[in-house]
């Protein structure tokens, strides 16, 4: 195998396959939009244009006005900006805020570097699948909350929340509160319409959509208070300074166009992949799921964990085999400890750490997840065979 041509790839949360029509947009921006988008000639206009043409169709996909939407270094930033910002814009006494124990891990993060200065948060406590409940949610908000961030899909266990609901839950407990949403994982996945949500600011991740996974945005609700991440410039309506990646920006547009067409045939053949490899993990002695159906989940996305096997060693024996995956989760990748979202549903080593999770795209086959699944029980009987006490 070489790194082009994989048995089976089914690691598309970690970084899609990107769709030619994307590659060949971002090609176009990178002979044609080379200057900068805020020169005054004419070069400068070209590239200026794909920015705009791009930005246009990320607010059609999730029913935002272009003006509204701003473009970043991929969704981390847009959490980390949202959260900050927004606090930040929150004023004086209003420093408290909640979130789940599931959030990305930049968005806690920020939480904790607040907490040791002095500004407290308080955790949503998920069941065992990865659901929130909207009076868990009330109940965590204080008058001095100034910002409730909620995820609409969780990265490692694939749960989508009833996010419209949280956020009105938390609206009902305190009127005035901000609210961020993360849809970095279910913007171009599963219909969205930010305006709807009610919220504040909305994260929105390229790797969802299908563009790399170092494009994203953040939609920001016209009139919202919030202090920028990178000043020192007026790129981006003054809400994000520095020069604009203007061939990844184009590749996130013409992503997001894609996207709008067919989705939820998409959805439906994803789903349909993920139950076929669900059912194939789990026939396996001593695998079990972790979190909610697949019918309950982001399309495509299958997290188990096989008794007698480490998670990383069995995403790099598989590696070996051809087939792409990562360990229990993408962000924590090589780091030797479990994915938090595990411990947060209250998962108990050795189950923590014998996580790996699968995450099948739209271009993903039948055939690559019996691949997958044969692999699997290859790596997984060849590894417990060399420690068969387990780990």
């Amino acid at each position: 195998m070489t790194g082009a041509d994989p048995v089976a790839y089914l690691d598309h949360a970690a970084a899609p396959r990107p769709d030619a029509r994307v590659q060949a947009a971002m090609a176009a921006a990178l002979a044609q939009g080379w200057a900068s988008p805020s020169a005054v000639h004419g070069p400068g206009a070209a590239a200026a244009a794909l920015v705009e043409e791009a930005r246009g169709h990320v607010a059609a996909l999730v029913g935002a006005d272009p003006e509204d939407v701003l473009f970043t270094g991929g969704p981390t930033e847009s959490r980390v900006t949202a959260v900050r910002g927004l606090l930040a814009g929150a004023g004086p006494g209003a420093g408290h805020a909640v979130a789940s124990d599931l959030e990305h891990p930049a968005t806690l993060w920020v939480l904790r570097g607040r907490e040791r200065e002095g500004h407290g948060w308080s955790a949503v406590r998920p069941d065992g699948e990865g659901r929130l409940a909207p009076a868990d949610v009330a109940a965590a908000v204080r008058p001095d909350t100034g910002l409730v961030t909620l995820h609409h899909g969780q990265a490692d266990l694939g749960t989508v929340q009833d996010v419209a609901r949280l956020v009105a839950a938390a609206r009902d407990a305190l009127p005035g509160v901000r609210v961020h949403v993360d849809a970095g994982e279910t913007a171009g996945v599963l219909p969205l319409d930010v305006a709807a949500l009610g919220a504040d600011a909305v994260t929105l991740g390229g790797a969802a959509m299908g563009a790399p996974a170092w494009t994203g945005a953040l939609w920001v609700r016209p009139g919202a208070r919030m202090h920028p991440l990178l000043g020192g410039g007026l790129q981006e309506a003054g809400k994000r300074a520095g020069a604009e990646a203007v061939p990844g920006i184009a590749g996130l547009g013409e992503a997001a166009r894609i996207a709008r067409t067919g989705m939820p045939a998409r959805a439906r053949h994803r789903r349909a992949l993920a139950e076929r490899l669900l059912a194939g993990l789990t026939a396996i002695p001593g695998v079990r799921r972790n979190g909610p159906p697949a019918a309950e989940r982001l399309p495509g996305h299958v997290q188990v964990s096989v008794a007698g096997v480490r998670g990383e060693t069995l995403a790099l024996a598989l590696a070996a085999r051809g087939v792409c995956v990562s360990p229990g989760s993408v962000c924590t990748t090589g780091a030797d400890r479990p994915a938090p979202a595990l411990l947060a549903i209250g998962l108990e080593p050795p189950w923590t750490h014998s996580a790996v999770l699968f995450t099948a795209g739209p271009e993903a086959t039948a055939e690559e997840a019996d691949a997958a699944l044969a692999a699997t029980r290859e790596a997984v009987a060849a590894l417990r065979a060399l420690a068969p006490a387990g780990t």
